[in-house]
């Protein structure tokens, strides 16, 4: 118990110091935004990199294994008993579990974001596809973003899987282990390309599409009444070109520039979400089990 009360106190204090200092940055970044001694601290340790480092991995890695030996040594101390408690030891079940999640999506968490404008659409996987019909943003009356309601279509091949979900902040689209997240609102100045059925594309700075077998991607979308510059991706080569309206590329054809809002969708693949889940169903158990047992064996009971 004292050994898992220090290995509590540690990991807390220093989860709390490593949250205060921007994480993952280069050496430079340190060394720019803090005293000298104590940039070499930072970066020396393996502190710039805390929940990867030793500093984090050895002491959750020994509470890990102080918590299931303690646990399986009173599992079988309980089990000589007339009277069984066995409440504490779901509870501590749940955490390892919490533990194991916790670890798999620290891993294996892959995450992506895209903006996407009324009728945009993006794959998220060989057979699905995701498309915006409706963009909603509401403000306060002093002008802060109140919410933000992105209206999507999903798609599994040519069929429909789902016909409309409203996307809101906290309130994502869930598709097994991927989550879809609203995050954010921009209005920016995008490329809209008209393809050959008259559907019609817009893209951002920096996103990419297909246009039959050319890839293009905005540079920059240019002032009003300017080109806007791309990179085009072929059979001939990569190269940067400057597009206005009407001009050809691939299989579409400009169509303008123009001011649109976009939808900032962030998707976030957790393969340790079931387990977190469930781990913390079996603790929520084995916390009222010992409760209940406990006011039992008090005398007290329920009507």
């Amino acid at each position: 118990m004292r050994l898992a009360v220090v290995l509590i106190v540690y990991m807390a204090i220093f989860s709390l110091l490593a949250s205060l200092i921007p994480q993952s940055q280069d050496r430079s970044f340190y060394a720019a935004h803090f005293p000298a001694p104590l940039a070499w601290i930072i970066t020396g340790s393996g502190f710039s990199a805390f929940f990867r480092s030793p500093l984090f991995l050895v002491p959750a890695g020994l509470f890990f294994i102080n918590l299931a030996v303690c646990t399986v040594d009173r599992f079988l101390r309980e089990l000589k008993k007339q009277e069984r408690r066995h409440g504490p030891d779901i509870l501590h079940v749940g955490i390892l579990l919490l533990c194991i999640g916790g670890l798999v999506s620290f891993e294996g968490r892959q995450s992506g974001s895209v903006l996407l404008s009324n009728g945009d659409a993006v794959r998220l996987s060989t057979d699905r596809v995701l498309e915006m019909t409706d963009f909603a943003y509401r403000a306060y009356p002093d002008g802060r973003p109140e919410d933000w309601t992105s209206t999507v279509r999903l798609y599994s091949g040519s069929k429909v899987e789902i016909p409309s979900y409203a996307i809101r902040v906290n309130h994502p689209l869930r598709l097994g282990l991927l989550s879809i997240y609203q995050v954010s609102h921009e209005i920016q100045r995008a490329l809209v390309l008209q393809d050959s059925q008259g559907g019609v594309h817009s893209l951002a700075r920096g996103e990419e599409t297909q246009a039959g077998e050319a890839s293009i991607q905005l540079l920059d979308p240019g002032k009003p009444g300017e080109s806007a510059s791309v990179r085009i991706r072929d059979a001939s080569g990569e190269r940067v070109a400057k597009l206005g309206v009407g001009d050809p590329v691939g299989t579409m054809t400009v169509a303008g520039v123009r001011e649109l809002e976009f939808s900032g969708l962030e998707a976030v693949l957790d393969p340790g979400f079931p387990l977190v889940l469930a781990s913390l169903i079996i603790a929520a158990l084995g916390l009222f089990l010992t409760f209940f047992q406990k006011l039992r064996s008090m005398g007290v009971t329920t009507a």
